[in-house]
């Protein structure tokens, strides 16, 4: 009869809400973690707002993908989701940067099929930094205390943020595979030779979504300011986004085009940090830069601005600056703190001490699992 039981059990049914077209932290989080979790005891689903290439490996592992219409037209947005909550989900999981829009979570809290909520906080700030939208933030963060069944934040500044406060929040790490973000020198030498970037070019880089929170406009003037003082200085732009074609500008508007590489999406991310000296995140804010972490299991040098939380400084390697300096000044200490030796043969990986950080994805799949088993 327990055997019985045991087949009969079904598969614990998650929709999360939402993913982009941009194929970004909480996009490749998630396709990670689905990938690896034991797909027979759980069901993934997702929302998205632009069906994207992307998504074909979600629906390849077996998940749904339901495109919803803009938000601006509330009557079918409301009926769409109310539709895809008919199919019955144990957990709505809410993957959230603010709590200005707060119409999905009520949908699903008074839907009649009453799914568990988790509201996750992934940010510090809005997607759009504006005032308006700062003030539903605050006017709704009670609203989210009352209606989330878990509550959970990648950091504990993005709990405080979203819940404003730390307690019953629960902290999981966005977790990388260790076993990819480990530095190859065979893969440097073919992104370079790719690039073609010299082996003995000092080569910065970023990773990530072109947009006003990760503020790659002030990057370009901190390499200006690299460059004048190491001719052979490249800059290697990873990502996609609103704001590329402006930044682009900006390069060509500084004679710095010949030296920047904007080489787009990229799902080999790991052979690109290998190809780089230097990691810089001038971000106007984070829930967390797992870029950063990828950075410091890769063994780069990487320096991030003081907006960004602490937490995510799990290396010897890492050197914070403000943004309050000039672009100059960070240069200087950037150049300060590099290591020009063999930057090919010396570099070390930092794979374990991410790993003992609880920044493994093994870790945060197993807390994900947890999570769900326990609703």
């Amino acid at each position: 009869m327990l055997n019985e039981r045991k087949t009969m059990k079904r598969k614990i049914k998650i929709l999360h809400v939402q993913i982009t077209d941009n194929y970004g932290g909480i996009e490749s989080l998630l396709t990670n973690i689905y990938s690896d979790i034991d797909r027979k005891k759980f069901q993934f689903d997702f929302i998205t707002t632009a069906k994207k290439p992307y998504q074909d490996k979600l629906k390849s592992l077996g998940a749904n993908i339901y495109l919803m219409p803009s938000i601006k037209n509330t009557v079918l947005y409301i009926k769409t989701f109310d539709h895809v909550l008919d199919n019955n989900y144990d957990i709505v999981h809410f993957h959230k940067n603010s709590a200005a829009n707060i119409i999905p979570i009520l949908l699903a809290k008074h839907h009649s099929s009453h799914p568990k909520i988790i509201i996750h906080s992934h940010n510090t700030s809005p997607s759009v930094n504006n005032a308006a939208l700062k003030f539903l933030h605050q006017s709704n963060r009670w609203l989210v205390n009352l209606m989330a069944d878990k509550k959970v934040a990648c950091t504990k500044v993005a709990a405080k943020w979203m819940f404003g406060t730390l307690n019953n929040v629960q902290i999981i790490n966005n977790g990388i595979d260790i076993n990819k973000f480990t530095y190859s020198g065979q893969d440097r030498d073919l992104i370079r030779e790719k690039l073609g970037i010299s082996p003995s070019d000092l080569v910065l880089g970023n990773v990530g979504r072109f947009s006003e929170q990760k503020n790659q406009s002030f990057l370009i003037d901190i390499f200006g300011e690299v460059k004048k003082a190491v001719p052979n200085s490249r800059l290697i732009l990873v990502g996609d986004g609103l704001l590329l074609d402006k930044v682009k500008q900006k390069a060509k508007k500084l004679g710095l085009t010949s030296k920047i590489n904007f080489v787009g999406n990229q799902f080999d991310i790991p052979a690109y940090l290998s190809a780089m000296d230097a990691f810089v995140v001038p971000s106007l804010y984070e829930g967390l830069s797992i870029s950063s972490v990828e950075a410091q299991s890769e063994g780069l040098d990487v320096f991030l601005a003081n907006t960004i939380s602490k937490e995510v400084v799990l290396t010897k390697n890492v050197k914070m600056f403000s943004l309050d300096e000039r672009p100059k000044e960070i240069a200087g200490m950037i150049l300060k703190n590099i290591k020009f030796n063999d930057r090919k043969n010396d570099r070390k990986n930092d794979a374990i001490t991410v790993k003992n950080s609880n920044y493994s994805l093994n870790t945060t799949i197993k807390k994900f699992s947890d999570l769900y088993q326990g609703l």
